[in-house]
């Protein structure tokens, strides 16, 4: 089957009109070429952008509550997609036992629920197969296994159960509690991860484009990586998330011990011997896009404070941060002075408004790092990825901290950026493309304060 015919049938399948003797020679195809797989998951991952794009237009056009049924005909070809990929996941991906016939769980409590085939009819007590998929387009739903786990699907969430004591999660979010001796190793699987579990709760989220994050709320987790002999161990408040590619760079935040040393659990304090700090003479960093924070009393630090080697001194330090206007979204662009082989990208942000405990909305670390290698940087307007940028991790500090409260949010914060196999990639340039976060009580979106960027070198 060459491409372009291949690409026709994919096609036809995300468009909900393929044939059944179309749709057998897509899964044979699929089941022994590893670059029609790749192809597949291209698509899809694009067709269900497309999707959220449409969705976000209209909803900004003519707001109205989604029916049943519209969100059904919205989400159909990318869960019949799905469904493809799920059971080809069979083929390719090892699963012992996932074949044999049995019933390994039962649903436990279901809220709201409503299911992606309209057709779908599930009740509390029900059993749950091997291989069989539960796809959910809104609600919650307790899957309780045999070995006494539960998973809490959160919709819209597409979820296959494997065996007694473990799944692959597709699409959407997770919430695991194996609190019982038979559920140790209770293992949860995505398209970039393999989460074991050492007797805990953890969340685990999977996106159409292959990122996947874990966050840990009690116990301890490994998290396994392909070709990686060492797994990540994880524990209570410990996030890690990995994004699809050969690199498998991953995102790591803490929260600190709210001191000018800026401790962590991991992670280590702002350097003055990394590769990005201004002593040693080559880096240089500007602003792209944005406006910094000027006021009459105090505003933003320039943007060489971020190379300086340290952070603020005190939790409300305006002249020790950089930071955009409110309703800003910004971009600062680091030059190295050469291309390197980066072995971790560290951020750093610390805020509590000195009045009001609470208000830490500017420690929140929200942004796409973008790296590119050239003597040039490419243009930062439109699309970033078509211009020749590389898109290294994106990161979210709120989601990471699973922030429901303003008192949720640690007040000081570290996100480490490193790849799975050695270095992140080799770039002289890295590129913030930086969000603010809308405060309490207001509709302005703050900025947050950085106190400093690490790059660290590898050699």
């Amino acid at each position: 089957m060459n491409s372009k015919e291949r690409n026709e049938l994919i096609d036809a399948l995300l468009a909900g009109d393929i044939s059944e003797p179309d749709l057998l020679r897509l899964e044979a195809e699929l089941s022994i070429d590893p670059a029609a797989r790749k192809a597949y998951f291209d698509r899809v991952s694009l067709s269900q952008a497309l999707a959220e794009e449409a969705k976000s237009f209209h909803a900004k056009q003519a707001p109205a509550v989604t029916t049943h049924r519209s969100f059904w005909m919205q989400w159909r070809p990318l869960a019949a997609a799905a469904a493809v990929l799920l059971g080809l996941a069979i083929w390719w991906l090892p699963s012992p036992g996932i074949r044999k016939a049995g019933i390994v769980a039962h649903f436990g409590a279901l809220q709201e629920c409503r299911w992606v085939d309209v057709k779908t009819v599930n009740a509390q007590g029900d059993g749950v197969h091997r291989g069989q998929r539960v796809e959910l387009s809104s609600g919650r739903a307790d899957l309780v296994f045999a070995s006494g786990a539960v998973v809490t699907l959160l919709g819209p969430c597409i979820f296959e159960v494997e065996s007694a004591n473990g799944g692959f999660l597709l699409l959407g979010q997770i919430k695991t509690v194996a609190a019982t001796p038979d559920s140790k190793g209770f293992t949860v699987r995505t398209r970039t991860a393999r989460v074991v579990d050492l007797g805990t709760e953890f969340v685990t989220s999977a996106s159409a484009d292959g990122q996947s994050r874990v966050e840990v709320t009690s116990g301890e987790v490994n998290v396994h990586l392909a070709g990686v002999s060492e797994p990540q161990r994880l524990r209570k408040g410990d996030t890690l998330s990995v994004e699809a590619g050969s690199a498998q760079v991953m995102a790591r935040i803490e929260s600190g011990d709210e001191t000018p040393a800026f401790r962590f659990p991991t992670l280590e304090p702002p350097s003055d011997r990394d590769a990005a700090d201004q002593s040693q003479g080559r880096a240089s960093i500007r602003v792209v896009k944005g406006t910094l924070a000027v006021t009459h009393s105090d505003g933003s630090a320039p943007p060489q404070a971020l190379l300086d080697g340290h952070a603020q001194t005190r939790p409300d330090s305006p002249k020790e941060s950089v930071y955009f206007a409110n309703n800003v979204d910004g971009m600062l662009l680091l030059d190295l002075g050469r291309t390197i082989s980066i072995g971790r990208v560290n951020s750093y942000s610390w805020h509590q408004n000195g009045t009001f405990a609470d208000q830490r909305v500017r420690a929140v670390q929200k942004f796409r790092l973008y790296g590119f290698a050239g003597d040039q940087p490419p243009p930062t307007d439109g699309r970033l990825t078509e211009s020749g940028w590389t898109l290294i991790a994106r990161v979210n500090s709120d989601e990471f901290f699973r922030v429901a409260a303003p008192s949720d949010r640690p007040a000081q914060q570290a996100c480490s950026i490193t790849g799975a196999h050695g270095p992140v990639g080799r770039y002289r340039f890295l590129l913030w493309e930086l969000q603010g976060t809308q405060g309490p009580n207001t509709t302005d979106t703050n900025p947050t304060f950085y106190g400093e960027i690490d790059v660290h070198e590898q050699k």
